[in-house]
């Protein structure tokens, strides 16, 4: 497991465990703080660690609702994300409790650190395994946060997006070469790593459609959405795309993660395909883009009985599979 600097700060007598209530903000699945679980809850929006927070018994929801007398926070990828997060912690934690973040060098927590210093009175700091703990005192009265907390971009078309998922700024360009070779589909159909909901919007534009499921592990694009699709054929599900139970769509479509990290992972598109041939009716179809130089090929092969590179353009392969081969059936 993950042990945080809190914990490593606490142990070297840098800085003593705080007294009471502690909640996590964005926590990892795999983190230890040293706050027993009575008093420490968490909160997660990537359901995978969600879900591992609260097989360990740890009271975790996807966003902040309750008051707390200290919290910790590990910063997200996206930097305006990351203020938001330390707003919100500002704004549930009671005055003269102990406010930290536990982040990477890699992550930017040196420049962190700086904004940090010129917002709030004695910012403290602990270095420790190519990162730093920073903590200050939440102030009795704290200073004006409301610029930290405009996360949520609205576009002129309606749309809305949030800062720290993915392709906040629009849709990205593997969703945009898929949606431009997708035929119009028909009867059921599934999106496997939904987004906020661009592939979505387009497949509905198709009336032989008579329903669409949307499956996202981010649980602020699968709000967002939401928002952004509401044709009633349309449902969307927070939730992990490898664990998922639902079956018999006629097709998928999905433009998989191919990392969670930094560091890219081609097991993850993989795991997409083996649940699309799951998920899909005997004669189903599955339509997926990826990054040309990722290996998916082999899977495509072993789980469907018909594999095509139907487009490839600026980088990307547009893959349309047919026939899914079940467990028992492969050849």
């Amino acid at each position: 497991m993950t042990t945080s600097r809190l914990l490593l700060a606490a142990q070297s007598g840098e800085l003593p465990l705080p007294e009471g209530t502690l909640t996590w903000l964005n926590a990892p699945g795999d983190g230890v703080c040293g706050i027993d679980p009575p008093q420490l809850s968490a909160t997660q929006s990537f359901f995978p660690d969600h879900a591992r927070l609260h097989a360990r018994g740890i009271a975790v929801s996807p966003a902040a609702t309750e008051r707390t007398q200290n919290a910790l926070i590990t910063p997200d990828r996206s930097k305006p994300a990351t203020f938001d997060l330390i707003a919100q912690a500002v704004a549930l934690t009671a005055p003269g409790g102990m406010i930290a973040i536990d982040g990477d060098k890699t992550g930017g927590i040196d420049s962190l650190a700086k904004q940090l210093k010129t917002t709030f009175d004695d910012v403290q700091s602990y270095s420790k395994a190519h990162g730093k703990l920073l903590w200050f005192t939440r102030p009795e009265i704290p200073p004006d946060l409301s610029e930290w907390q405009e996360v949520t971009y609205q576009y002129p078309n309606g749309w809305i997006t949030r800062a720290g998922v993915f392709s906040a700024d629009g849709p990205d360009a593997g969703s945009k070469v898929l949606a431009e070779a997708l035929p119009a589909l028909k009867g059921t159909v599934a999106d496997l790593g939904a987004g906020w909901g661009y592939l979505a919007g387009e497949i509905l534009k198709s009336d032989a459609v008579t329903a669409l499921t949307g499956i996202e592990a981010d649980y602020h694009a699968t709000e967002c959405a939401k928002h952004n699709v509401q044709d009633p054929r349309a449902s969307f599900i927070w939730g992990d795309v490898g664990h998922a139970t639902q079956s018999g769509f006629d097709a998928i479509v999905t433009n998989p993660p191919f990392h969670i990290s930094r560091k890219p992972d081609p097991a993850l598109g993989a795991r997409f395909i083996e649940k699309a041939a799951d998920m899909l009716k005997p004669k189903g179809q599955l339509w997926m883009v990826a990054n040309r130089n990722l290996p998916y090929e082999a899977t495509l092969e072993a789980r469907f009985r018909k594999v095509s590179i139907v487009a490839q353009t600026g980088g990307f392969k547009v893959i349309h599979a047919q026939t899914p081969k079940k467990a028992s059936t492969r050849t």
